[in-house]
């Protein structure tokens, strides 16, 4: 129980003072903040006064965001029978909903807190954090000056398919993928697409929960469109993963993830004022949504495909599984097909979308080895019978060691395919066997090893991606040493790290966390590894490989492309004259090249 101290260090009872901020309050007027206080113990012995361990943390922080000059203002609530500010312990400005300034307050007080040091401030802090994200993510119900919802009268107003729609995507290519079904549903129906939330009549949110900060984002949107009185629509990993959201969101319609295909309805629905909720997953067998479904292609040149869904893991700081279930597949020959008719529709580059890519046919009598030389086959197939002078290439998924494995002689037969982009993205998430038993992660360090070598050695120049996770609560130090030495030993093209986020509902949140200063330095520990420094590419210097061109950065002017070993390249188009002059000449894939489809490789970065 806190109670404030019987002897308050005096500078810890100190009033302290802003100058006004301008464009936001009076001009000349001092505006006094919330008065910190030592409430960590029952009493202070008079000998420690000058230097009492207890000096409150908020004040030391609160001093410190004083010298920075950001206001704040508190939201009280009770605690052991004294006023505690969530707000101004983190020394954040009452009611802000920018999520990363919060995590960027938490981790500035944190530290300042550990420096002390105080665990019980450290541990105030935390429930801080997390009451104050809470209230930004949350969403605020619709105000009593809203459009009231539900009414005949309202309704009789609403043409279906005549509203302006916004939908925003976050997370993976799974997502994304999703995303791309819904908007073209949505736009076939009738519905207007809409580039911004405050233009739109109906706000559709395809969240992500893989992690805290993402599935944040999600809910912040939410938030932000409910404040601007906007119907809103939950859909994707984060409603489907949470059942107790509807109780949390009482006015946003909500959609489950095998349920995208009636995300007209929901829409409609919402825009006449009414809730939905379809948060029931399909019944076994009809899971999957169509792959025939219309779709909005975000790169009018890349053709997203899904091939399974679901997760067969249970890593303990994982919700996918909640999320997506178990692994559940499409037919072979439905994904053949859909890859056909993505080519006749004039794209030129593939990318296989999945949970796990491995895991692909584990349902069926098939595996992701057949899967990918099928595919293969009939792209070459293509090619051949429309004498057409370029492949149309091939990009896998993030794939788990454990189930890649059984099918890798296969795997690699496929990516030495001249139309299969050398790549692999494979997560290993830890370099110690104690960390991977307690993540239950189903491999071992050697056998991740095994697999880096085989593909290396199959495929000697093949881009290697994979994810690290910076503070799991049972990594040692010498556990985090062996991470960093597997790095190194790798030398990955590209590491995704993050730090441990303790996901509500996994078996990981349960366990004591590490300290914050722990697993942030761990982040910036490997974040400075030399060995992500080295330049991979610096042999392809001046080197003529060929390039598929299919993206690009209009900020730059450039065409962006990648060789068969994935490596990034770019293009100037016309309005940005090529360094080395030229004539320029539009390549199979629509985009303007230089030289044919070899090019210099790195001339025009």
């Amino acid at each position: 129980m806190l109670s404030r101290c019987t002897r308050a260090h005096p500078r810890a009872s100190t009033r302290l003072t802003l100058p006004p901020r301008l464009g936001s309050r009076k001009p000349g007027v001092n505006h006094q903040l919330h008065s910190f206080h030592c409430f960590r113990h029952t009493a202070c012995p008079a000998a420690a006064r000058n230097a009492c361990p207890a000096l409150c943390g908020a004040a030391a922080y609160g001093a410190a965001r004083h010298r920075r000059g950001a206001a704040r203002r508190s939201v009280d609530r009770r605690e052991g029978g004294e006023v505690v500010s969530h707000h101004a312990l983190l020394g954040l400005p009452e009611g802000i909903a920018d999520v990363s300034e919060i995590e960027r307050a938490y981790a500035a007080a944190r530290k300042m807190a550990e420096e002390l040091p105080s665990e019980s401030l450290v541990k105030e802090l935390h429930e801080a954090y997390q009451a104050v994200l809470s209230e930004a993510t949350a969403v605020a119900p619709a105000s009593a000056s809203a459009a009231p919802r539900g009414q005949l009268a309202a309704e009789a107003n609403v043409v279906p398919g005549s509203q302006k729609v916004f939908l925003q995507t976050f997370g993976c290519q799974h997502n994304q993928s999703d995303g791309e079904y819904m908007l073209g549903q949505l736009q076939d129906y009738g519905y207007t697409v809409v580039q911004d939330v405050e233009a739109c009549d109906v706000c559709v949110v395809n969240s992500c929960t893989v992690k805290t900060p993402s599935e944040s984002r999600g809910l912040h949107l939410v938030n932000k469109a409910s404040q601007l009185q906007k119907a809103v629509v939950l859909a994707g990993c984060v409603p489907s993963a949470d059942q107790s959201l509807p109780k949390r969101l009482p006015h946003v319609s909500m959609l489950e993830v095998s349920q995208l295909d009636r995300i007209v309805e929901v829409v409609e629905e919402a825009s006449k004022g009414r809730v939905v909720t379809l948060l029931e997953k399909k019944k076994s067998g009809a899971t999957l949504p169509s792959l025939s479904l219309p779709k909005v292609r975000q790169d009018r040149l890349t053709e997203i495909i899904t091939i399974n869904a679901g997760c067969l893991n249970f890593c303990t700081y994982c919700k996918t599984r909640q999320a997506r279930g178990g692994v559940k597949s499409y037919a072979l020959e439905d994904l053949v097909q859909r890859a056909r008719e993505a080519v006749a529709e004039g794209v030129c580059h593939i990318e296989l979308a999945s949970e796990d890519m491995g895991a692909y046919g584990y349902d069926r009598k098939t595996n992701i080895g057949e899967l990918l030389l099928r595919l293969s086959d009939a792209l070459l197939d293509l090619q051949a019978s429309s004498g057409a002078g370029y492949e149309v290439m091939l990009r896998t998924g993030m794939t788990n060691p454990p189930y890649i494995m059984q099918h890798l002689e296969s795997v690699v037969e496929a990516l030495q395919r001249p139309n299969v982009y050398g790549f692999m993205h494979v997560p290993v998430q830890s370099g110690s066997d104690a960390v991977l038993k307690a993540m239950k992660r189903k491999y071992t360090v050697s056998e991740f090893m095994h697999l880096v070598e085989r593909l290396r050695e199959g495929v000697p120049d093949i881009y290697l991606l994979t994810d690290i996770i910076c503070g799991y609560p049972t990594e040692t130090e010498e556990d985090w040493q062996r991470t960093l030495d597997l790095v190194k030993r790798c030398q990955f093209h590209g590491v995704y790290s993050s730090r441990f986020f303790a996901r509500a509902g996994t078996p990981a949140a349960r366990l004591k966390q590490l300290p914050h200063a722990v697993t942030k330095r761990r982040y910036q520990e490997l974040s400075a590894l030399e060995a992500l420094k080295v330049d991979r590419f610096a042999p392809l210097l001046h080197r003529r490989e060929r390039v598929w061109f299919a993206g690009s950065d209009e900020a730059r002017q450039q065409t962006l492309g990648r060789t068969k070993n994935f490596a990034k390249d770019s293009l100037w188009s016309r309005a940005s004259p090529h360094p080395g002059g030229g004539a320029a000449r539009r390549c199979a894939a629509g985009a303007e090249c230089h030289g044919g489809d070899h090019q210099d490789f790195g001339a025009a970065c």
